[in-house]
């Protein structure tokens, strides 16, 4: 029962911690991307009301990528406290060892090793692609979703721009459009007293379609213009179908590549096998790193586990490349480096434990 009270409140301190970490890393993470997406809100090129949405397919995206580091870091704040209050000298007085703070830990690894692996290989890479497809739907679809009365549109499918007064009672029909556009190196401008945008039932094209209007065509500078009266005059300003979203690797699906020769996707399925076993084998470092005297300061291991955590983080991306490359074998492949890191954590262990046949000076 003791064993059983210790476990919850380590998994408790442990727990807030990692909490308090996700959300810091989750916040760096997404700043640069939420500039990107509010920089091209503001200069019209993607709708703003869709960047919340976006945002969340990056937040599924990136959880995978979030957590090992999040959990890794968490462990050592943690532990770390207990030690510089000295509560892990009070439970190793009780013979509470190794075992049982490994125990412990593997009550909030092992969930967590499960989580980060669905999210790795089945919700992130879903995120990644229907984030992709939204943001170049709404891409080819702002022009529509950006008209405001009063304000000059520019439109790149119309080669030009156009403004309208203000919207009818119904909120669809638009009152005293004026569109300004090129066609064949003539200066073309319409006027019109009404104004909708309707959408071809064949090719799903939107055009701006006037009502009551006039149409000046002419070259700046010259005072030959030509002047028509028109009942009805349409402007494409989108065409139906967006282009096809190109998958790209990050966004396939785990099935397609299973079994597959490509060794650029065999690289994608081990980086997404390597996030769930990154949360164990840093587990594995995290105890023996988190040990300390009372006399260490609060962040006194967390710049080591940084550094640590780096470069691991890092040297995955360099044999993912070095995989693509051909320069290493698809069976060999990422799985050395867990290895390495599930070594050194097992060593130092037991090398803190005296069981290697000697201990460690101090508690480090």
């Amino acid at each position: 029962m003791r064993v059983s009270i210790v476990s919850r409140y380590l998994v408790r301190e442990i727990t807030f911690s990692w909490l308090a970490i996700t959300v810091v890393l989750v916040a760096v993470l997404f700043t640069n991307r939420l500039i990107r997406y509010l920089g091209d809100a503001a200069s019209g090129a993607l709708p703003g009301d869709i960047i919340l949405l976006l945002m969340g397919f990056k937040a599924l995206s990136y959880t995978a990528l979030v957590i090992p580091g999040s959990f890794f870091l968490g462990v050592i704040l943690a532990m770390g406290r207990l030690y510089r209050d000295s509560e892990m000298a009070a439970m190793a007085a009780c013979g509470i060892g190794p075992g049982n703070l490994y125990r412990a830990l593997a009550m909030l690894a092992v969930p967590l090793t499960m989580l980060v692996a669905w999210l790795a290989v089945e919700v992130g890479p879903w995120a990644a692609r229907e984030g992709r497809e939204a943001e170049q739907v709404a891409r080819e679809t702002v022009e529509i979703q950006a008209i405001r009365p009063g304000r000059f549109i520019q439109s790149s499918r119309a080669e030009g721009m156009f403004y309208i007064e203000r919207f009818a009672e119904d909120g669809e029909r638009m009152r005293d459009v004026f569109l300004q556009t090129r066609q064949n190196g003539e200066q073309i401008m319409l006027a019109a007293d009404e104004g909708f945008i309707q959408v071809d039932p064949d090719t799903g094209d939107h055009y701006l379609v006037l009502l009551d209007g006039h149409r000046y065509d002419g070259m700046p500078g010259q005072s030959q213009w030509r002047i028509m009266s028109y009942e009805v005059h349409g402007v494409r300003i989108t065409e139906g179908d967006p282009p096809a979203v190109r998958t790209r690797r990050d966004g396939m699906a785990t099935g397609e590549l299973w079994g597959s020769e490509d060794l650029r996707e065999v690289a994608e399925l081990q980086w997404r096998l390597s996030m769930p076993l990154m949360v164990v084998t840093l587990g594995l470092i995290a105890i023996p790193l988190s040990r300390g005297s009372p006399r260490d300061g609060r962040y006194g291991r967390l710049l080591l586990a940084v550094l640590i955590y780096a470069v691991y983080s890092n040297a995955l991306t360099v044999a993912q490349g070095w995989m693509e490359d051909g320069s290493i074998p698809a069976w060999l492949g990422l799985w050395p480096i867990h290895g390495v890191v599930a070594a050194v954590g097992i060593l130092w262990l037991l090398r803190q434990y005296g069981l290697l046949g000697f201990r460690s000076r101090g508690n480090g």
